[in-house]
C-alpha cells in the first residue's frame, strides 16, 4: 500500500466484539437532524455521538457512535 492508498481517516476498532461503529456523514444540519430522530427513537441520546469531525468535503461533517451490542444466544 502506497502513502497515496491510506484511508484519510483512521477509525479505531470498536472497543470490543459486542459493539458497533456507526457513522453519519452529510451537511451539520442533516447529521443533526438524523441523530435527533435516532434519539426520539430511543436507539441512542444526542450525547452519545462524538462531536462533529471534518471530512474532506466541503460542508459536510462526521459523526461517530459506538453502541454496544445486546448479543442473544
Amino acid at each position: 500500500m502506497t502513502s497515496s492508498d491510506q484511508p484519510r481517516y483512521l477509525v479505531p476498532a470498536a472497543p470490543n466484539p459486542e459493539s458497533i461503529r456507526v457513522l453519519v456523514v452529510g451537511t451539520p444540519q442533516a447529521v443533526s437532524n438524523f441523530i435527533a430522530t435516532q434519539a426520539v427513537l430511543g436507539y441512542a441520546e444526542i450525547l452519545a455521538w462524538s462531536p462533529p469531525l471534518p471530512t474532506p468535503h466541503e460542508n459536510q461533517i462526521l459523526r461517530i457512535l459506538t453502541k454496544r451490542l445486546t448479543l442473544e444466544d
